[in-house]
């Protein structure tokens, strides 16, 4: 972690005076910039990231000076096209990424790709904030809890789940999951979150484990049941909810991040003014409510997220090498 954290603000520390030098001017240059930005979005529309990003719009719309701001859905491998479709973008700002913490992990099972290096081709810009895994069931589940859940798997079958892609967080932690309750794990993959939760709805799946922003209204509306999350703690918008630590299953905590992701090649000056707006963006008590209802908002700098990043990197490395995942 220590040498993935001196790279990223080694880079930051290079660029951050020449932001200085360029003042005001600068900034404000970058923001009015006539060409639109492009928010690339991993995920196809429906899912919590989709809509996060949909949320942001008008507000960095506003404190980019008026820069016409558009959502572009890529869906698909876990979020290597969208990471794909950054790199291939003009390192100018005029494309970022918005992704969970799943395009990071995965990035580190295909870190020896000739698609991309997640390390060298992209940079941290600013996170949005963060919430848990969760693991739900459709509402008409015979379980109310995961002990009952896994009771019920180990007598019937495979721990069938649907997760967003292999290599993905959900994926692993139902791997992780399995291997604690000693059930035969049985992955489904999808393209994202609201697709998944359909097939709950409909009682097409047994379970699913997603992002808990994703389960939040649903669980509410009682169209499907979230049975545990994987936090160290509750989480605020399903306080009924207990941790999987709660119910038995310790040590399987999942984290997810939602954040901007931009080329290693940005100039400093646009990404100062970039994160700048976010913050105002956030800072907006009513964009804040919203966003507030999908994940917990928590801003992080370039700095101080590049620090998450490389934290990810330390705790997801080991566990994907024990699963035989990372490609060699």
């Amino acid at each position: 972690m220590a040498r993935l954290v001196q790279q990223w603000i080694v880079r930051l520390a290079a660029i951050v005076p020449a932001a200085v030098a360029l003042g005001i001017s600068g900034a404000a240059s970058a923001a009015h910039n006539d060409t639109p930005l492009k928010i690339v979005v991993p995920y196809p529309a429906g899912g919590s990231g989709d809509a996060v990003a949909r949320m942001l719009t008008d507000g960095l719309r506003e404190h980019l000076g008026g820069r016409t701001v558009l959502v572009d859905n890529r869906p698909g491998a876990n979020g290597r096209i969208a990471l794909m479709a950054l790199k291939a973008a003009p390192a100018d700002g005029s494309t970022v990424v918005l992704a969970f913490s799943g395009v990071l992990v995965n990035s580190i099972i295909f870190q020896n790709s000739k698609e991309f290096n997640f390390r060298t081709d992209f940079a941290p810009i600013a996170q949005v904030g963060a919430m848990p895994a969760a693991l739900a069931v459709p509402a008409s589940h015979k379980a109310n809890s995961i002990e009952e859940f896994v009771q019920l798997r180990r007598k019937e079958g495979d721990f069938t789940y649907g997760m967003q892609g292999s290599g993905s967080v959900s994926h692993l932690t139902g791997l992780r999951f399995a291997t604690a309750a000693k059930m035969n794990a049985n992955p489904v993959g999808y393209q994202g979150g609201a697709p998944m939760a359909n097939d709950l709805m409909g009682s097409q799946l047994d379970a699913g484990i997603d992002t808990a922003g994703d389960f939040v209204e649903r669980h509410k509306g009682k169209k499907l049941k979230v049975l545990g999350v994987f936090g160290a703690k509750r989480f605020p918008l399903l306080p009924d909810v207990p941790t999987l630590a709660e119910q038995g299953y310790p040590g399987l905590d999942a984290e997810v991040w939602l954040g901007f992701i931009g080329s290693s090649k940005l100039p400093a000056a646009w990404s100062q003014s970039f994160q700048d707006a976010l913050k105002k963006t956030l800072d907006n008590p009513a964009t804040k409510d919203k966003i507030a209802k999908l994940l917990a908002v928590d801003y992080k700098g370039s700095e101080d997220f590049a620090k998450v990043m490389a934290k990810d990197f330390e705790v997801w490395t080991p566990v994907l090498n024990s699963l035989g995942l990372i490609n060699k």
